[in-house]
């Protein structure tokens, strides 16, 4: 099997099953998996360490934007006079930008998911550092009012992995953002975690020589206090999902509400934002393929009480996915 590629990973049904028990509960060991299932410990085993190797699935730690006060916004940019890549290149240092990822056949060429804490930060964030990058030429920002709907374990738009950050970088990076809430121990416990969250509270304890009794009560009450969580993200073309495209909505002002909770629930939608703007209800959707983005648009967006326009844009790869951050959602 060493040789076979992603795509050529067929997923039997104990597979979807040991996902689905995953997705509930990120930390379950396999022992947990094979009793919730009445399955083999020893088979449960194999396929959940076969299915991490692959990374079809693995767990992440992320950080909770709600506790750590921040907010999100989307930012559409139009490039002109340099590549998409060179400018995506000086965007993608930029702590604060969560995803960058390229729209295709849109009005607009590169969509941005930025996290801020003020209006007078985002207004500082987008006016002297990326309004400034050679190449944008025009740049539209919706800021998120509400997210009705997180699956989480679609957080990633491809397979290839963020490159690993400096651990120092972010160390200083979690105790500036969640300044008063956390000391140097939970600093190094968080990096530690969002570096691999499956690695052993023992691993953690040996490396600080400390009590591990410590450091599990540490991570509790990180989790507790709703700093921190764990997650299963699943590799989408794993689950058949080739194409994920950004979908912006606008209803009638009097449906926006109705619309929402018509969308809400939907397979091919995981994640719906109420922003500000002209389509106000904005969504990350997915399907095997166009044929099936257009069928969904055809046959079911359009057919939703209450909507006046739908737009679709197609999401081709992303720059940056920085997953270390969710919300309650997630």
């Amino acid at each position: 099997m060493a040789g076979r590629s992603l795509q050529s990973l067929v997923l039997t049904e104990v597979d979807r099953a040991i996902l689905d028990a995953l997705t509930a509960d990120p930390l379950a060991s396999a022992r947990a998996v094979a009793e919730t299932l009445g399955a083999p410990v020893a088979q449960v085993t194999a396929r959940m360490r076969a299915l991490d190797r692959r990374r079809v699935s693995h767990v992440l730690a992320v950080l909770d934007l709600a506790a750590a006060g921040e907010q999100v916004c989307f930012v559409s940019l139009e490039i002109k006079g340099r590549s998409l890549e060179s400018v995506a290149a000086d965007i993608r240092p930029i702590p604060e930008v969560m995803l960058i990822s390229t729209l295709v056949d849109g009005q607009y060429d590169l969509l941005l998911m930025i996290r801020f804490g003020t209006p007078g930060s985002l207004h500082g964030l987008m006016a002297n550092r990326i309004c400034t990058i050679a190449g944008i030429y025009r740049v539209t920002v919706s800021t998120v009012l509400d997210i009705p709907s997180f699956q989480a374990h679609y957080v990633r738009f491809d397979s290839s992995p963020e490159p690993e950050a400096d651990f120092a970088e972010t160390m200083s990076e979690i105790a500036q953002v969640f300044a008063g809430q956390v000391d140097e121990l939970d600093c190094q416990i968080i990096t530690e975690l969002l570096g691999n969250a499956r690695q052993s509270i023992n691993t953690i304890a040996r490396k600080y020589q400390i009590n591990a009794s410590t450091i599990r009560y540490r991570v509790r009450s990180l989790e507790s206090r709703g700093l921190m969580r764990f997650i299963t993200v699943l590799d989408p073309k794993a689950l058949g999902i080739q194409v994920f495209a950004l979908v912006e909505i606008e209803p009638r002002a009097n449906c926006l509400a109705d619309v929402v909770a018509s969308l809400r629930g939907r397979p091919w939608l995981p994640q719906i934002f109420v922003t500000t703007g002209p389509a106000p209800i904005k969504g990350i959707m997915h399907g095997k393929d166009m044929h099936a983005i257009k069928r969904i648009k055809n046959e079911e967006l359009t057919q939703i009480e209450g909507i006046i326009d739908v737009t679709i844009t197609t999401l081709s790869g992303a720059y940056k996915n920085d997953t270390r951050w969710g919300n309650k959602y997630t």
